[in-house]
């Protein structure tokens, strides 16, 4: 990061700087998620600016952006690099993240890797062929397994996957995350949010319960 840029740190941000941060947000089509409980934003020090800022709740990322005016500076690996390191230092190797389907590549060169897609939502994880390793690990373990048994596991998985997002959340629940902890802040249109979330977690669903050898029944 060039030497006029420097990164404020919020726990999260409160007052002054949390409404600096909401209306740097705003400016590039995003909402604040009220559940975040950590922020960095990188400022120019020359006129003070946002010029890019990122955030996490748990182990999920959220409201990530870069202002258009410092595009092709290099600044979304850096601050990307600053919330993974802030993830390892409270114990995460592990974490996901959700947003538009046209930033898939984007967030593809910053180390996140595709868990499932829609097309209103995209779904993403550190870990590269992670989904992919933990659908074989799943098929592998349902070996001789009767319907009830893995039903079970189903149900397991299931119940696992919940509280993504909880501020004390350290380790990975698994990939079910129901759809009503998916944030929506890059979803404009929220009165569809629910829907667009549902729809994402159908695709997941669907894949576990087809690793499992479970029929899907919608």
């Amino acid at each position: 990061m060039e030497d006029h840029f420097y990164i404020a740190e919020g726990r999260p941000f409160a007052g002054r700087e949390l409404e600096r941060l909401r209306g740097f947000l705003a400016g590039c089509g995003l909402d604040y998620d009220d559940a975040i409980t950590y922020s960095a934003v990188i400022v120019n020090e020359d006129n003070g600016e946002i010029a890019a800022a990122g955030s996490f709740s748990g182990i999920i990322l959220k409201c990530i952006a870069v202002s258009s005016v410092y595009h092709g500076q290099g600044l979304l690996v850096d601050l990307m690099g600053h919330l993974y390191e802030k993830m390892y230092e409270k114990g995460s190797t592990h974490w996901i993240g959700f947003t538009k389907p046209k930033n898939e590549g984007v967030f593809g060169h910053t180390g996140l890797h595709l868990v499932e897609a829609t097309e209103h939502m995209i779904y993403l994880e550190n870990r590269k062929n992670g989904f992919r390793d933990y659908l074989a690990s799943l098929s592998r373990e349902v070996e001789g397994c009767s319907r009830e048994e893995r039903e079970a596991i189903f149900h397991r998985e299931v119940a696992h996957s919940i509280h993504a997002g909880d501020p004390e959340r350290v380790d990975f629940p698994g990939y079910l995350i129901p759809p009503e902890e998916m944030p929506t802040y890059f979803i404009m249109d929220k009165e569809q949010a629910l829907q667009y979330r549902q729809e994402l977690y159908r695709r997941v669903e669907v894949r576990v319960l087809d690793a499992l050898g479970l029929q899907c029944n919608t």
